[in-house]
Formats: C-alpha cells, structure tokens, sequence
C-alpha cells in the first residue's frame, strides 16, 4: 500500500481553504448586507464590513493554505534524492555489467524500490554479491539503500 504523498495533502488542504475562505467571505458579505438593512440611521456604516469575528476565520483559514504550501513545496533533507539526467541515465546504464543490469531491471520491474532480501530471491544470487552489486550501483548513483528495521529497502534515484 502506498502512502499518500505529502504534495498530495498540501494541494488538498490550499484547495480546502481557497473553498471555505470563499464561503465564509460570502456569509460575511450576506450578514453584513442584513445588517445594513436593519439598521434605520441614514449614517449607517455597517455596508460591506465583515463582522469582527469572521477575521478568526480569515486567519485560521489563511494559515491552513500556508500549511498547505509548506507542505506542498517544501524539500525535506529525508524525502530529497539527487536525479541523473535521461542522457547520464542512458549512458550509465549502457555501461553496466550484466549482474549489475539484472538487479537495476528488478528495482525497476519493481516501481523502483524492492527489500533487498526480495532481490536475493528473484536473482538468485548470494547475499554476498547481492551486497556487492549494490554497492557498486550506490557507487554509481543508481540506487540508494534505505534501513527498514532488520532489513534494506533499496530505492532507484
């Protein structure tokens, strides 16, 4: 199961708060106008003032969209990975050895992350050389290994 992404989340809650800003400032704007209409001095200034206590919800919700953006278009130090260009890409994978093209097929068989014990299966190879032709590959920029509790999760870049 994949998690829901953090862009995802961000673009939810900036559309959420867009919506209810546009709500709230339209009730605002009707109560105001009722307002207005109620009141019998010819002096009356209530025209098109927000009540005071719509503002609470102005800022409430103006914060909710900067979460929303934070969260949208933040780089976090974990979730960054550096990306080789198509041209790099093409031109490093043409070069690999035949071991170390068989494990970059799996991971990309895979949607490009696999656990490193599932790699030692589906290869066939020993966890010696599972190891080693992923520290060939890290060495090249290809992958990156992540700890998973008791095992590695290995992520194309």
């Amino acid at each position: 199961m994949k998690l829901v992404s953090m862009n995802y989340i961000g673009l939810s809650l900036i559309s959420v708060s867009i919506i209810m800003f546009v709500i709230l400032l339209t009730v605002s704007l009707d109560y105001a106008e009722v307002a207005h209409s109620i009141c019998a001095s010819p002096y009356c200034t209530t025209l098109n003032h927000i009540p005071v206590q719509s503002y609470a919800g102005f800022g409430i919700l103006i914060f909710l969209a900067g979460m929303g953006s934070y969260l949208t278009f933040k780089q976090s130090k974990m979730g960054r990975i550096e990306t080789i260009s198509k041209v790099k890409l093409n031109k490093i994978v043409d070069n690999l050895q035949d071991d170390e093209r068989k494990v970059f097929s799996e991971l990309t068989k895979n949607d490009g992350s696999v656990f490193q014990n599932d790699l030692i299966t589906t290869t066939g190879y020993s966890k010696v050389k599972i190891s080693r032709l992923l520290d060939r590959l890290e060495t090249k920029g290809l992958v990156e290994r992540r700890r998973r509790g008791m095992s590695n999760i290995i992520v194309l870049k």
